[in-house]
């Protein structure tokens, strides 16, 4: 069970603390239709939306978390594609899954994702970002992103694809980490030794931990 956690803490090293602190922030622009729109448009304006937030509530209080993560929430789920970052994650493992089994992964591991960064979210502030449409091609589009701090650019990659007349983010890679390669290669060395049961168990004792 020790061995089993050290992979799932493994994942909230650096570079994906800093993914999530992006993806999650794309997910915070009010319900404009936009989304059939230049897929860039639907990366800034997200990005925009919480800068501005975290700017009208500068103090790190408990009524400014409320407030971020009620807006969070209630976005998330519109401009993520968590069912198809979950497929992809698992790899082959997710077609030997029940349907039942892949609704459960797929609820656990979103909240996973979401309760371990929403705190990285709240300590982005004074970043200056810059886009770049780096490739669009029928439904799926790649949005290049520099994120200009004081000690250092960090390059982030938005993979989008259209779904539903709606475009939402499945992967993101930032400085050549990407998400679902990063966790694949977790879930894959937790499933080398134990179930797939084992590794829902993992994943709710682990929400239950972060409270």
């Amino acid at each position: 069970m020790i061995a089993a956690y050290s992979h799932l803490r493994w994942v909230s090293r650096r570079p994906i603390s800093k993914t999530l602190i992006s993806v999650l922030c794309l997910c915070l622009w009010a319900s404009q239709a936009i989304a059939v729109e230049n897929p860039q448009a639907v990366i800034k304006t997200g990005t925009d939306q919480v800068i501005q937030l975290l700017k009208r509530y500068p103090e790190n209080t408990r009524a400014r978390r409320e407030i971020i993560r009620a807006v969070v929430v209630k976005y998330v789920d519109e401009y993520f594609d968590f069912d198809e970052i979950s497929k992809l994650t698992l790899g082959a493992p997710w077609n030997e899954q029940p349907p039942e089994k892949q609704q459960q992964f797929t609820r656990d591991f979103s909240q996973l994702l979401f309760s371990t960064y929403i705190g990285k979210i709240e300590k982005f502030t004074n970043e200056k970002i810059t886009y770049n449409q780096k490739q669009i091609a029928g439904n799926c589009a790649i949005i290049e992103a520099l994120e200009v701090g004081d000690q250092c650019n960090v390059p982030i990659d938005y993979y989008l694809r259209l779904k539903d007349g709606k475009w939402k983010v499945y992967d993101v890679s930032i400085e050549g980490i990407g998400l679902v390669t990063n966790y694949r290669s977790q879930f894959e060395s937790i499933l080398l030794r134990k179930s797939f049961d084992d590794l829902l168990r993992q994943l709710k004792e682990k929400l239950a931990a972060q409270g």
